[in-house]
């Protein structure tokens, strides 16, 4: 004689439970009452020990993907993958302070950049930060989480006085293209944004509005509007009044048929420019687009240029950045004048 179940067996002949766990009602299904003890009490078990990393992860990238851009998207990904890979299948109840300290410091260990690991740092406290809010924990473990000490931290590459005099007076090819990126602080895919009517010479100024986005193929030119600093009025500087055609419209830069030039085209361009000036860095260090913007912010803090002006000049979503600039450019001009007074001094008791 077949043995009873003690759960419903539905027409298809699953056996199912339905149970409420923690308010909500969940249904449980097998092709035997041991099957669907099982799997309940594996539930059970899951519930206690809460989501994983992964879990988490993945809901916080599927909230933020509106509201950021494709580039944005695709870093925040690596430095995902990075935390999923190591912690990923842990419960994040379980995940400990130390585990994320480590985490850190094996990406410094293997000679990562200060910037990147700032970023994963970044990333590690939006993960956990929604974790707390949507009540997987009570308390972040990257909260007091820092960045290993002695992390390398990229050059700021900068143009000389010499070097900036040549990219002020060179008008062979793709001029424009050096004099805007130094003379307007802007990032690359900001330039290859601007439209002539985004210049407006009256007031004496350039709106920043959009950006070329180079993770897709073809590119695509995205708003600026996710971000207010993103978003903002820079000053339109005499070199650069002097230099742009008036009565124009469409894109500054752009191919014949007022498409944005493509990655390549751009790369390019930036080599012709480099050979017709003759700029490099020291040592022959190639120079890219960001040390013209690295200069427009040197040239500000020459100028005497408030840190919160520069940092809205500059689209600097967070102050600090500005700051740490400045104080950067501050201690190596503090270092150059002790070097020229220990000169100074050395010939002056020599002589006497």
């Amino acid at each position: 004689m077949t043995k009873k179940s003690r759960y419903y067996v539905r027409p298809d002949g699953l056996h199912e439970a339905i149970r409420t766990i923690n308010g909500k009602r969940v249904a449980f299904r097998g092709k035997t009452d041991r099957e669907v003890d099982r799997k309940i009490l594996e539930y059970k078990e899951r519930q206690e020990k809460g989501r994983t990393v992964k879990e988490v992860c993945d809901e916080w990238e599927r909230a933020r993907e509106p509201e950021i851009g494709e580039a944005s998207r695709i870093g925040y990904g690596y430095r995902v993958k990075t935390l999923e890979d190591a912690l990923g299948e842990k419960p994040v109840k379980e995940v400990k302070p130390i585990d994320l300290e480590r985490l850190l410091l094996r990406m410094k260990e293997r000679g990562q950049a200060a910037a990147t690991i700032s970023l994963q740092l970044t990333v590690l406290k939006q993960v956990f930060r929604w974790a707390v809010v949507h009540g997987d924990i009570d308390i972040s473990p990257a909260a007091e989480v820092r960045l290993p000490r002695g992390a390398i931290r990229g050059q700021r590459g900068s143009l000389t006085a010499e070097q900036i005099k040549t990219v002020t007076e060179y008008r062979g090819e793709e001029w424009l293209l050096g004099l805007m990126l130094l003379y307007t602080g802007c990032r690359r895919g900001e330039l290859m944004a601007l439209r002539y009517e985004d210049i407006d010479r009256k007031a004496g100024t350039i709106t920043i509005r959009r950006k070329v986005n180079y993770a897709y193929r073809p590119p695509r030119i995205e708003d600026h509007t996710k971000t207010d600093a993103g978003m903002r009025t820079i000053p339109l500087l005499s070199p650069v009044r002097r230099a742009l055609p008036r009565d124009r419209l469409g894109l500054v830069f752009a191919n014949a048929d007022g498409s944005p030039f493509s990655q390549a085209q751009l790369d390019s361009r930036w080599a012709r420019y480099l050979r017709g000036t003759g700029l490099q860095g020291p040592d022959g260090q190639k120079i890219t687009p960001h040390w013209l913007r690295h200069t427009f912010a040197t040239i500000c803090y020459d100028a005497g240029v408030d840190v919160k002006s520069t940092s809205s000049f500059l689209g600097h979503a967070d102050e600090k950045i500005t700051m740490e600039l400045y104080t950067h450019l501050t201690k190596s001009r503090e270092a150059a004048s002790a070097e020229k007074l220990e000169a100074y001094v050395k010939k002056e008791t020599a002589e006497g």
